[in-house]
């Protein structure tokens, strides 16, 4: 009954939240209870349109990564690692930052399931923070934040090693900037629904590799490996 009540207001909050973006949704493969899955994930977001004309934001993580299945409907998701941040803006002109701390945190949680035909759905809720070092313009001191929100809803198909997924997400990238620690604005992504469409594939027992793209809200491609435990 749990279960059955927390799915829809999961997938809710995933399609309805007011800061809900970028993070790779993982799939439709959730740890079972007492479960632990460990991996490697490289996360790249290509270009990301920002509001009110102040360009776009793109940059490169890269993250060691583990989830835990509370249940066997439920785990927590979560990734430590580094990554850095570009803007592509008029005024002051494209600043790139430098490699600083990347982590992130979220959970994921099954929903409808049909085990005849292979078919499975999940949602879930996934933030990456990214704090690259400060970035020197004349005498002036740029700093930079970014924080990605991001809900999502998966359907996958089994097909034997294969298993492909799509979906949908809503979420922002906020792009958090500092002049000479004084001048603060944080600016929001211009759009805020998307579409995923990825897969896992097993390589092994209990080893997959994932491949995942994100369109419409902006481009963002992800790989990653990870292995039950």
């Amino acid at each position: 009954m749990l279960k059955r009540f927390l799915f829809p207001v999961i997938a809710l909050i995933a399609i309805s939240a007011g800061v809900a973006h970028a993070a790779p949704c993982y799939g439709t493969h959730v740890p079972k209870e007492r479960q632990w899955v460990w991996g490697l994930q490289g996360d790249f977001l290509l270009d990301r349109n920002l509001k009110g004309h102040q360009g776009g934001t793109s940059g490169n993580r890269y993250f060691l990564t583990c989830s835990l299945g509370v249940f066997n409907w439920i785990c927590f998701d979560g990734k430590i690692g580094v990554g850095d941040v570009a803007w592509h803006n008029s005024n002051p002109g494209n600043l790139n930052y430098n490699t600083g701390f990347a982590g992130g945190y979220g959970f994921r949680i099954k929903g409808y399931e049909n085990k005849k035909f292979g078919i499975k759905t999940v949602a879930g809720f996934q933030h990456i923070s990214v704090h690259p070092p400060t970035a020197d313009i004349g005498n002036d001191k740029h700093r930079v934040i970014i924080d990605d929100w991001q809900g999502s809803v998966l359907i996958s198909k089994n097909a034997g090693n294969f298993v492909p997924y799509l979906g949908t997400r809503y979420g922002t990238v906020d792009f958090i900037k500092w002049v000479n620690e004084h001048d603060r604005k944080r600016i929001k992504s211009e759009k805020m629904w998307g579409a995923v469409v990825g897969m896992d594939y097993l390589l092994a027992k209990d080893t997959r590799l994932n491949i995942e793209g994100d369109f419409i809200d902006g481009e963002e491609v992800s790989l990653g490996i990870s292995r039950d435990f």
